[in-house]
């Protein structure tokens, strides 16, 4: 937090400092140690995945303690609804709490290779692996059978609804979901589902209505599933960017069956779910390069004051300054767009309006100012840069594979456009 955070309430910026204060002496304390001990596994790509593209066991067991450790903490599940094991902060807490996680543990960092999902970043849930608002829906025995292990980090979820012909055309894709007497029959695919190499659950999104789902009404409905049941397959990993394995990866579901009361929410109104989900996933992202940003220009600031050129640091030079200026221009613009996202994220419970554009609006602005900000620390670090003894190469990475997930920026202008054309035009 800094002298310039008007306009939030005293009881937020006061519950805010002792957040982010924890945080950081349980990232000290109990995950940076951890990454020490196991040195050079998480830097290695031949030690940290194996011939599958997954990561090692000893990471899996790494980060599901860290989970456990932060949940006994009291921050895994800080953000989540109090229905569904979490503490219910609010989401401009969340702005601020995730904004400091990522700027003092931001990419770059020599241990540290963001991509893969190192230590530091199981501390706080998201709802593409624990509790979040997605699964406030689930029935009764869901809520009393499984939430509480997810909740307590032990166990995790992922988001199935991508698919290979159905990215960003939510209604293209082709999964689909029968009854059968007291079960739904499942068959189809899913495509490019981020945590599902290690899930122990998916939410599974499939048409259960297809007159609804050709007229773009509904048809689509979600459903809990166990990834151990029969009939669910992993089909393998997807390696990002730079990488020979990764956190995303395929499935196929071939008759699998599951308990009616393993339907998430109302039937064929699952579309509503995966929004709520998704609009959550754009404003977190948000947050994240906030901070993202902040620690490239720090990391920048340090060495343009450190770094002799022609006999004076680089600092002095206008080009380098320029720089340096526009980083803090675009973190500056990009912090209080999200903010104020997400204060009218807040009312809407109260006023009925969810603000899609202005989420849109954030995500796009963030993700894409966020590359711009790596590209900038790379070229104040000149050929340092791009080593890998000062990894910013490797943020810049993670920055472009965001502007992928939760929707590109060009589905975020199609969906900013097209409100604006329907008469939302208030900013």
């Amino acid at each position: 937090m800094a002298a310039a955070d008007v306009g939030i309430p005293e009881d937020i910026r006061d519950l805010v400092k002792g957040a982010v204060s924890g945080m950081h002496q349980f990232v000290d304390s109990e995950v940076l140690p951890m990454e020490q001990q196991m040195g050079q596994v998480l830097v290695d790509e031949r030690k940290f995945f194996d011939e599958r593209g997954r990561a090692v066991q000893e990471i899996i067991d790494a980060k599901r303690q860290v989970r456990m450790k932060s949940a006994r903490a009291g921050y895994y599940a800080m953000f989540a609804p109090e229905s569904v094991g979490g503490d219910g902060l609010g989401v401009r807490s969340m702005v601020f709490v995730e904004e400091a996680l990522y700027r003092r543990y931001g990419p770059g960092r020599p241990l540290i290779t963001w991509a893969k999902g190192f230590l530091t970043q199981p501390t706080i849930a998201s709802f593409v692996d624990g509790p979040s608002h997605m699964l406030v829906s689930v029935s009764d025995s869901v809520r009393k059978d499984y939430l509480p292990a997810i909740s307590a980090g032990e166990k995790m979820v992922c988001f199935a609804l991508s698919e290979a012909d159905a990215g960003s055309d939510v209604w293209g894709i082709n999964t689909r979901a029968k009854r059968d007497g007291d079960d739904w029959v499942i068959n189809g695919s899913k495509q490019w589902i981020t945590n599902s190499p290690y899930a122990d659950y998916a939410v599974v999104f499939a048409i259960t209505n297809d007159d609804l789902m050709a007229e773009r009404k509904g048809g689509i409905s979600a459903f809990f599933v166990e990834t151990a049941a029969d009939g669910y397959t992993f089909d393998g990993v997807l390696p990002v960017m730079g990488h020979q394995g990764g956190d995303c990866g395929s499935m196929s579901f071939d008759n699998l069956r599951v308990p009616a009361d393993r339907l998430i929410g109302v039937q064929d109104q699952g579309f509503q779910i995966a929004m709520l989900g998704i609009s959550e996933g754009r404003i977190s992202i948000s947050a994240n390069c906030i901070g993202m940003c902040g620690y490239a220009l720090d990391r920048s600031l340090e060495y343009a004051q450190q770094r002799m050129s022609f006999g004076k640091p680089i600092s002095e030079y206008q080009a380098i300054q320029f720089m340096l200026a526009d980083m803090a221009i675009d973190i500056f613009t990009m912090k209080y767009m999200v903010l104020q996202t997400a204060a009218l994220v807040e009312t809407f419970p109260q006023t009925g309006r969810l603000p899609v554009k202005e989420i849109s609006i954030a995500k796009a602005y963030a993700v894409e100012k966020t590359q711009e900000c790596y590209d900038r620390a790379i070229q104040v670090h000149g050929g340092m840069g791009l080593t890998n003894e000062m990894p910013l190469n490797e943020g810049f990475r993670v920055a472009r594979t965001l502007r992928i997930p939760d929707g590109t920026g060009e589905i975020q202008r199609r969906t900013i456009a097209r409100q604006m054309l329907r008469g939302d035009t208030v900013f």
